[in-house]
């Protein structure tokens, strides 16, 4: 089982930073702001080896920081998959991926200042967190 706690801490102090947008540059993730349909938030493709995550225009940047981080989840943690974070995020998809994405996504952002971080250390406290309850906090959050 990988420990995503473990890895976020890493990276973070790795690079220094924990914003998403810092981090895909210091790890040569390109992201593109593109104006892709309501439906669709943000997705990872990878184009002849390099990565890029793609984020909807339209999103605020509150929004685009936690698809982004979402993303990042995905970059970091599975190869050769590429995803998608759709817009109603009241929609859950149970997969294993998605879970870790998820749970990559709520560790890097509890170090960030400018979310909710009682909603946050609700479930970050928690060894094995409930994927649902990330799942719903993300989407409060967005």
């Amino acid at each position: 089982m990988i420990n995503i706690k473990l890895r976020v801490k890493n990276l973070v102090n790795k690079y220094n930073t924990s914003n998403p947008f810092e981090l895909t540059k210091e790890l040569g993730i390109k992201v593109l702001l593109l104006d892709l349909p309501n439906s669709i938030n943000g997705f990872l493709v990878r184009v002849l080896r390099r990565k890029y995550i793609i984020l909807n225009i339209n999103l605020t940047y509150q929004r685009q920081k936690i698809v982004l981080a979402h993303e990042l989840g995905h970059a970091r943690l599975h190869t050769k998959y590429g995803y998608y974070l759709h817009a109603d995020m009241s929609y859950y998809v149970p997969s294993r991926r998605e879970k870790e994405a998820n749970e990559f996504a709520i560790h890097l952002l509890s170090y960030s200042s400018d979310l909710d971080a009682n909603l946050i250390n609700k479930v970050i406290k928690e060894k094995n967190p409930n994927p649902r309850e990330i799942h719903m906090i993300l989407s409060k959050l967005m």
